[in-house]
């Protein structure tokens, strides 16, 4: 380390800038890397130890967690209370991932003593609707972790160099304290350097996040999010210790959402259970959740023609479908979901008889 380098490291300290103090630290390994590996190696070992956070030259006695979240610099910092007391509903290859960054959390202390520490950033990347918030809450739960949420389109300030201060405050904070944080919409700041409309201010926000990704404690976790991954930087991208796709929910999904959303509901539903359970394919967990909680609240207030509304609200084109789809609709309702022909032919406005020969046609 040569004697401007020094200056350079007792000065933020001094100044009690414990995170740029890291941030030049983390610099100096990855210069000492190429010329003196054994010189890196130590301090790299001295920054995974943590002692920025603990000395009263490197920083100072950190006020209570309520004092700093009410403060002005991380108003939009929100802290989450876990509510989840079962699973999120996800394909088995992502339930065996999550599992895993649970146990790795187990034997921290077993991987730490073979060179390696578990997994403390992540990037889930899907449409919305499919659980990334929610498996970020149950995450944090089942590590029994405090969980923070930064929607960062909120984190940006029309002041310019003021989103970069706001970035740091928050992630300084994290790192300070054993929690999650939950960087919701990481693409609002973190697009493509190489991309011409962003101002310069962006580019530095994503300069500040590559920084910050390379130690991340493992006391920790960051979790980022994004429904636009073609948006984020690669660089960036690459940082990521794990990278998590969150695809539409399967049909086996999408009925286990229906049944769960019914909840206490479910037996008065059995009549329509299936063709309910039909007509959520291919939709989001939060679209199947909205459509059931709406339900609910039709069958609680319009009991007696409920079935018939159910359809309607279903199937909300009938009045303009032809006859011929009316009828295949009519059928499909008998067939499939175990309707009355009278009440299919009601609901459709065809005749019994017309069902009745077309489900003979079907069974021939």
């Amino acid at each position: 380390m040569s004697s401007d380098e020094v200056l350079q490291v007792a000065r933020l300290a001094l100044e009690g800038k414990s995170s740029d103090v890291r941030l030049y630290l983390a610099k100096l390994v990855r210069k000492a890397r190429k010329n003196d590996p054994e010189h890196a190696y130590k301090l790299e070992e001295l920054l995974k130890s943590d002692p920025a956070r603990s000395s009263g030259v490197m920083r100072k006695i950190a006020p209570p967690e309520e004092e700093i979240l009410h403060g002005a610099d991380l108003s939009f910092l929100r802290p989450i209370q876990h509510k989840l007391e079962t699973a999120p509903l996800l394909d088995p290859s992502l339930s065996s991932q999550f599992q895993q960054i649970i146990q790795e959390r187990h034997h921290r202390d077993a991987l730490e003593l073979k060179g390696l520490k578990p997994a403390c950033s992540m990037i889930f990347q899907g449409p919305p609707g499919v659980g990334k918030t929610m498996t970020a809450s149950w995450l944090a739960h089942r590590l029994k972790l405090p969980l923070y949420v930064l929607d960062l389109t909120s984190v940006m300030s029309s002041l310019l160099g003021k989103t970069g201060s706001n970035l740091r405050s928050v992630i300084d904070f994290a790192k300070s304290r054993p929690c999650v944080l939950f960087l919701d919409e990481i693409d609002a700041i973190a697009k493509r350097r190489s991309d011409e409309s962003d101002v310069g201010e962006l580019k530095r926000l994503v300069n500040i996040m590559l920084q910050e990704l390379e130690d991340w404690p493992s006391s920790g976790l960051l979790i980022a999010a994004t429904n636009h991954p073609e948006l984020v930087d690669p660089a960036l991208w690459r940082r990521f210790d794990l990278d998590i796709t969150f695809p539409p929910p399967s049909d086996e999904n999408v009925k286990e959402a229906v049944i769960r959303f019914l909840d206490n509901d479910i037996e008065e539903f059995s009549p329509v259970l299936e063709l309910l359970i039909d007509s959520q394919k291919g939709e989001s967990f939060s679209n199947i959740k909205r459509t059931i909680n709406k339900l609910r609240r039709l069958k609680l207030i319009s009991p007696d023609d409920f079935e018939e509304k159910i359809v309607q609200y279903l199937f909300p084109d009938i009045n303009s479908l032809s006859r011929s789809d009316r009828i295949s609709l009519a059928v499909k309702l008998v067939s499939d979901f175990g309707f009355p022909k009278l009440k299919a032919a009601k609901l459709l406005g065809v005749s019994r008889d017309t069902i009745r020969k077309k489900l003979s046609e079907i069974q021939l």
